[in-house]
């Protein structure tokens, strides 16, 4: 199991990798196809899971992520808290014309939801690709936020798994430990630590957001755990060997992502 959960990592790195270098409009193709199917995923995880409404919640997460990636690029030259507020009411018109009266609050509620959560969560992965402030342009925001992530989750499976005895959340996650959260976040602040030194900008403050990053990414993970539990499901799915879906990886990159984001924003 380990084992496979390890090449199926490494595979996953090396696509990732590839996306990453070869540019900016394959990168956000490849997150297009992410966002589709995270979103098939997460409908799996609905009460009311049909195709008509994945094919709308799509749509929408499409539409979210390339006016991200249009705007980011200056393709389109209206601000994007403008292309993101019609986007909302569009989507809200749609359910409010097109959706039955009786299922229209559920409905728009969980796809409302998925479509901040998903969209959202990944359209900041685009913007982080493309960060242009120094010393994180040329991709060196996204590498943080990757890095980071993967180092609590990796410092949470190995602790938890090796050193786990108290539960932190039982009835969300009960593999969860807070032995785990530890290891994820001493992990997380040596990764960090060598990441900013190698650029040249280590300071104090990256211990604040090797803490906070961790956190966030436990949140993330957590917050998954909670909607396949509410599913009865124990992974989102299975298109990965070993780790099950698409959102059982990305589920901390959603909340660390929009988190990266804005604390460069903040100290640049």
């Amino acid at each position: 199991m380990l084992l496979q959960r390890l090449i199926s990592a490494l595979l996953g790195i090396l696509l990732l990798l590839f996306f990453i270098l070869v540019g900016s409009l394959p990168f956000a193709v490849f997150i297009l196809l992410i966002a589709i199917i995270a979103v098939v995923e997460y409908g799996n995880l609905l009460a009311i899971n049909d195709r008509q409404n994945i094919i709308i919640l799509s749509f929408f997460s499409i539409i979210t992520i390339l006016s991200t990636y249009l705007t980011n690029t200056g393709l389109l030259t209206q601000p994007l808290d403008f292309l993101l507020y019609a986007i909302i009411l569009l989507f809200l018109l749609y359910h409010l014309f097109f959706v039955e009266l009786n299922l229209m609050v559920q409905r728009l509620s969980y796809n409302l939801l998925g479509l901040v959560y998903l969209a959202g969560g990944l359209s900041f992965v685009i913007l982080l690709r493309d960060f242009n402030t120094e010393p994180f342009s040329n991709t060196k925001a996204l590498w943080l936020v990757l890095l980071a992530t993967w180092a609590s989750d990796t410092g949470a499976y190995f602790f938890g798994s090796y050193l786990g005895r108290n539960k932190l959340i039982e009835r969300i996650s009960p593999r969860k430990t807070v032995e785990g959260a530890v290891g994820g976040i001493l992990l997380t602040m040596i990764t960090v630590s060598f990441y900013t030194l190698w650029l040249g900008v280590f300071s104090y403050y990256w211990f604040f957001y090797a803490v906070l990053i961790s956190v966030t990414a436990m949140i993330g993970d957590l917050f998954e755990s909670s909607l396949k539990r509410n599913a009865g499901l124990k992974d989102s799915g299975s298109i990965l060997p070993g780790h099950g879906g698409v959102l059982d990886r990305i589920d901390s990159l959603l909340f660390t992502a929009p988190f990266t984001y804005y604390f460069l924003i903040l100290i640049s």
